[in-house]
């Protein structure tokens, strides 16, 4: 049958059907490949029996041998659902698994945030080393840390003082987002390989199904090629959304960073301001009794209850040791500042 038309009834015959004469006769059955230089020769009598350089040089072009005769296979049309043209989109589709699954690792801590394990090991997202970035380029708390201009970032999720917090906030960005941005790239990886391989036996399967129906030249053609390419398309579109999602992740993530930062700098800081004011408080004296009423007043008073009057001392040095009192536990520090450490380790 011509591929496109008319045959007895309406019939129509693919354009990509496999014959499989040459694929197992003698160009790669035979006894070329495997009797020649490969099987008797220096690769396999003692090729790899030398260091490791020398193993590392015989692996390698054992595979660029490997991958030629694939692709000569391919132009010959040796191999069943595979050309020239499927075969160039199945490699762009490896170079960009190859871009996303370089940058997986910097990202797995995000599938594993449980804050009780997280001190055992340097839990974090991150893209780039703050080393790289002037104080003025970037923004940090001494231990997570953003650029301000670009993606690069880290979220530590060991930090002992805003860990937990830090955690939360990612969970709260996971979770308002689309769950298909989280995806693990090797998800992603799997459908493209299965559709991939797929693509040996996926056009003959299909494409008989199109063979009977009655439609015309034009539109035969057309699913004859979508029949036949769908395979690599779909492998394609799943490498590019791999790679696509890891640059919006490193987006969503750098931006959460970003607040993170400015977060946990405030909070340390009202730390510090909360540190301060208990500081001076501790300074200050307060009378047992009110000296407005007499009423009894509590060590944590400032006010007395019955009548509103102040409590605080004026003039410590007029009053009775027995009489008076500091409202806080610091008083045993003598008012000594209380040390407020950020822990960066």
């Amino acid at each position: 049958m011509a591929r496109g038309g008319h045959h007895g009834g309406g019939f129509h015959g693919g354009g990509h059907h496999f014959s499989g004469g040459s694929f197992h006769g003698g160009g790669f059955g035979g006894g070329s490949f495997h009797s020649g230089g490969y099987h008797g020769g220096g690769y396999y009598g003692g090729g790899f029996d030398g260091d490791s350089e020398d193993t590392i040089v015989s692996i390698a072009v054992l595979v660029l041998v490997g991958l030629g005769y694939f692709g000569y296979s391919v132009a010959m049309g040796y191999v069943p659902g595979m050309n020239l043209i499927n075969l160039g989109i199945f490699i762009v589709s490896a170079f960009f698994y190859y871009l996303s699954l370089k940058e997986h690792d910097r990202i797995t801590g995000i599938y594993n945030l449980n804050y009780r394990t997280m001190g055992f090991a340097k839990v974090q997202v991150w893209k780039a080393d703050y080393k790289n970035y002037a104080p003025g380029d970037s923004a940090s708390d001494k231990v997570s840390w953003a650029a301000k201009s670009g993606n690069k970032y880290r979220i530590a999720f060991y930090d002992r003082d805003f860990g937990e917090e830090n955690i939360r906030k990612v969970k709260e960005l996971i979770k308002r987002t689309p769950k298909i941005i989280w995806m693990r790239s090797i998800v992603w990886l799997i459908i493209g390989i299965i559709s991939g391989i797929s693509t040996l036996f996926f056009y003959e399967v299909v494409i008989p199904y199109f063979e009977h129906m009655e439609m015309t030249d034009e539109a035969f053609a057309f699913i004859d090629e979508l029949v036949f390419y769908l395979p690599a398309g779909v492998t394609l579109l799943c490498a590019i959304s791999c790679y696509v999602l890891v640059l919006v992740r490193d987006n969503l993530l750098h931006k959460c960073a970003l607040r993170i930062v400015e977060d946990n700098n405030a909070a340390f800081e009202r730390m510090l301001t909360e540190g301060s004011i208990a500081s001076m408080l501790s300074k200050k004296w307060y009378y047992n009794n009110c000296p407005n009423c007499g009423s009894d007043a509590k060590k944590d008073m400032r006010f007395c209850n019955h009548c509103g009057s102040s409590l605080e001392v004026n003039d410590i040095s007029k009053e009775q040791v027995g009489a008076v009192h500091r409202i806080s536990a610091e008083a045993e520090n003598n008012g000594e500042k209380p040390e407020i450490i950020r822990h960066t380790d």
